[in-house]
């Protein structure tokens, strides 16, 4: 059924393929008494260690996709990462509170982004919150074992669709296969949308349910000049894109 969806106009451009789902996995986890806390803080260290590994190889792909000034974002990333302060207090959170890593993670990380939020009048330190929880994801993800998607993979023309898209999977976009990409959040100016103009596709963002409307494979027509997105137009529509 043909159902039109009206966001934020991101980024110039107009493209009609089939949807990929970009879906984010479970890190739910359970926070747990430990007693052997250096063994926490060891599973911590190689958490950031494969975590550091992985955004050196995203940010060199993200220069030569979408140039040195666009790739700085994961040099802030490297340095959430290495940041003795955060590492420091997260370490102290799970020896003073013997909590398992997970829950030493997210306690902390969650305390700088609420902290970095709540500087309204900052924008740069309300980017540095959204950094953060960009990394603190990655870290999570390898203490629970579990894979993020990976954009890069995508090898035919398609319509990305996601909750959010973080600096990591915009900087994965293969432009040859994605034609735009749209959102439930964001806006003109956050990361997505700035990344979008810079690799030229188009992108509509803030259209608060597009992950729940849309399944894998059906086709989609989006116009990132007025914000508009059709989910499965009719044959009229796609020849007027």
């Amino acid at each position: 059924m043909t159902e039109m969806l009206k966001g934020i106009a991101a980024s110039d451009g107009v493209a009609v393929a089939k949807a990929y789902l970009l879906v984010q996995p479970d890190l739910s986890f359970e926070t747990v008494s430990v007693s052997d806390t250096d063994a926490e803080e060891a599973r911590l260290d190689a958490a950031l260690a494969a975590s550091q590994d992985e955004l050196s190889v995203i940010r060199e792909k993200a220069v030569d996709t979408l140039g040195e000034e666009a790739a700085a974002v994961f040099d802030a990333h490297l340095m959430v990462l290495a940041d003795p302060e955060m590492i420091g207090q997260i370490k102290e959170t799970i020896r003073a509170k013997q909590f398992n890593a997970e829950a030493g993670l997210k306690e902390v990380t969650d305390m700088f982004v609420t902290l970095f939020e709540g500087l309204e009048d900052n924008p740069y330190m309300q980017e540095r919150a959204a950094d953060i929880r960009d990394v603190a994801k990655r870290v999570l993800a390898h203490l629970l074992g579990v894979k993020l998607p990976n954009p890069a993979t995508i090898n035919e023309e398609s319509i990305v669709i996601a909750h959010d898209l973080t600096p990591s999977d915009t900087a994965q976009l293969n432009k040859q296969f994605v034609k735009a990409f749209v959102t439930n959040i964001g806006g003109r100016t956050s990361h997505s949308a700035i990344m979008a103009r810079t690799l030229e596709i188009a992108a509509v963002l803030g259209t608060n349910n597009i992950t729940e409307l849309v399944k894998d494979g059906d086709v989609l027509a989006v116009n990132g000049i007025t914000g508009e997105v059709i989910i499965n137009p009719s044959q009229e529509e796609i020849t007027a894109f």
